[in-house]
């Protein structure tokens, strides 16, 4: 593969250089394509590390929605009468 930078091959460069195609995907971690008649026929693309995003990758987990920021969320104030729960622990202390 002439250049480091080359994004696309042909079919007769992978055929004649395939190690080092492989080498390069691996070695910068960018996909390269492979071409046909100047049409992109397929991919190779870096195998994730991550075992995550190597599910995404394979399409068995399709990630969820990106979490609200904390800063977005709404607390409302708590209002509830403790009063009757402190009453009840304080009868328990009394009984014992």
């Amino acid at each position: 593969m002439s250049g480091h930078n080359k994004q696309s091959v042909g079919i007769k460069e992978l055929k004649d250089q395939a190690s080092e195609i492989i080498a390069t995907v691996q070695r910068t971690g960018r996909a390269v394509s492979i071409t046909k008649n100047n049409q992109e026929v397929a991919r190779i693309v870096p195998v994730p590390t991550d075992p995550y995003e190597r599910l995404v990758a394979v399409g068995l987990l399709r990630p969820g929605p990106k979490p609200r920021p904390l800063s977005e969320l709404k607390l409302k104030a708590f209002t509830a009468d403790a009063s009757p729960a402190i009453r009840a622990i304080l009868q328990d202390r009394e009984e014992d």
